[in-house]
């Protein structure tokens, strides 16, 4: 579902790849923040030169490099490291010029999993340029979501410090970030997951803000 949606979205998430006339020609890189296997990044690798991913997971990483690799795409235009942009001391390898300027920046189904995500999107909004965007694909908030979620898996309660966001709470979030112009997007169409055997539908926003 994430797929289609991306790939029908994309010209609304970004006028700046490869194949339009506001990208051809130039250098297109994007970063999946939090980039688990890279499902993002696989979908618009086409339309980038180049494809960054960092994780705080090595086994994401790992898996991410492992596809990249099986689907036969370079290493030299998009691969994943263990990376934390909201760490208090920040790494040194993550402080080079391949980590900023950056036109496109992705955060899928993560948001809710960072402590402070106000913090996480500043940060993020520093590692793009003048124009870029950060993407964001979330769960919408609903009245029965942390019920649900306590009862199905209570075992990741400590890594999950959000249900979802409203749409109005997205846009702040981005205003708040020093973002300019932002839309936020409640899809039609559901995410289907299975939780511990449980059959879930989650409604999905898809929220995007131009750096100033």
């Amino acid at each position: 579902m994430l797929k289609e949606e991306t790939i029908g979205h994309r010209l609304w998430i970004s006028s700046t790849w490869t194949d339009t006339a506001e990208g051809k020609g130039k250098d297109i890189r994007l970063l999946e923040y939090a980039c688990g296997p890279g499902h993002i990044s696989r979908t618009l690798e086409p339309f980038v030169t180049k494809c960054h991913g960092l994780d705080v997971s090595e086994n994401m990483v790992a898996v991410y490099n492992q596809r990249v690799q099986e689907a036969g795409i370079s290493s030299e235009k998009m691969s994943a490291k263990v990376g934390d942009l909201l760490a208090e001391n920040m790494a040194q390898d993550l402080q080079g010029p391949e980590y900023h300027d950056l036109d496109v920046i992705v955060v899928s189904m993560a948001l809710h999993h960072f402590p402070n995500p106000q913090l996480a999107m500043k940060r993020l909004a520093d590692r793009l340029k003048r124009g870029g965007v950060l993407w964001i694909v979330e769960m919408l908030e609903e009245s029965h979501s942390a019920d649900e979620h306590k009862r199905i898996s209570p075992e990741s309660e400590e890594t999950i410090h959000k249900h979802g966001f409203g749409v109005d709470e997205m846009k702040g979030l981005f205003l708040g970030a020093g973002f300019g112009e932002t839309e936020v997007k409640v899809l039609d169409r559901p995410l289907e997951m299975t939780i511990h055997g449980h059959d879930l539908k989650k409604t999905i926003i898809f929220a995007r803000g131009s750096k100033l």
